[in-house]
């Protein structure tokens, strides 16, 4: 996770309500095992982030990261987002806010999950709303990875078959003085672990239909919960057959144009030193 940069934090925002709702609408067209597995991805990866060593005066009492538990999944969708705002006045620190509340409060709610303690919807609505909060939070962290040269990661989202079109795509983007790695045929854990670990901080994605959708999904919230530093742009057919879907997902950049992709790439390259504020 990368160090915040101290800038002043957000109050509950529209960003936080519109990603909230696109999570949730995006959900809600997914097939019931492809949401299973976003939302253990998204506890799964934020869980990831807790520290081994703590910083008393930021960590919470395992009660009152219940009490968050409790907020995420209430009928008022601002609540969990409000306690951690409480918190925040309270002076907990943004990165205990990320490691001691947010990562507590994933592990409880999958352990309340397997349990049965929580429904499947409700830990639904509390991933959604983690997610939420973790984006509106993500533009006060500093790069993990500085950038020194002009390059990119393209790669094909997990079981895509498809892998000409990224690979031309890559040549193209070389000629033209790019530093690009295709990444292609990887499964969903070694895809994430190539990309954490990777100084590139530009992603094209290529997928080539809506079968490809879940996959995307479950790929691109984890990549914004383990890099908020990273910009994503979406390349292939799914673009225009499941555009619907794709524009819930926040992405940086969608286009099934490889002329519109090259002001895409620029713009982004471009903007790297500039924080991913809200958009």
């Amino acid at each position: 996770m990368p160090e915040p940069d101290g800038s002043p934090e957000p109050q509950v925002s529209e960003r936080y309500t519109q990603v909230q709702s696109d999570v949730l609408k995006l959900k809600a067209q997914l097939p019931e095992e492809a949401v299973s597995d976003i939302v253990r991805e998204v506890l799964h990866r934020v869980a990831a982030e807790r520290p081994t060593n703590r910083d008393p005066v930021n960590q919470p009492s395992r009660r009152k990261v219940e009490s968050l538990c409790y907020a995420l999944i209430s009928d008022d969708p601002d609540e969990g987002a409000a306690f951690i705002h409480d918190a925040r006045d309270d002076g907990a620190a943004l990165d205990a806010i990320y490691l001691n509340y947010l990562a507590e409060a994933a592990v409880i709610l999958g352990e309340w999950w397997d349990a049965d303690h929580v429904s499947f919807h409700e830990v639904t609505i509390a991933s959604s709303r983690i997610y939420a909060i973790l984006r509106e939070y993500s533009y006060l962290f500093v790069p993990r990875h500085p950038v020194e040269v002009k390059s990119a990661i393209f790669a094909t989202v997990p079981g895509e078959i498809h892998t000409l079109g990224v690979r031309m795509a890559a040549d193209l983007f070389g000629e033209e003085g790019w530093n690009v790695v295709v990444k292609t045929g990887r499964s969903h854990e070694a895809l994430m672990a190539e990309i954490t670990a990777d100084p590139c901080r530009i992603l094209g994605l290529s997928a080539g239909g809506a079968h490809s959708a879940p996959a995307l999904a479950r790929l691109v919230m984890a990549l914004r919960v383990s890099r908020p530093d990273l910009r994503i742009f979406l390349s292939g057919q799914i673009t225009q057959v499941a555009s619907d879907l794709v524009e819930m997902m926040e992405l940086d950049g969608a286009t099934s144009d490889i002329d519109e992709a090259r002001l895409i790439l620029q713009r982004l390259w471009s903007g790297l030193d500039t924080p991913a504020g809200p958009r």
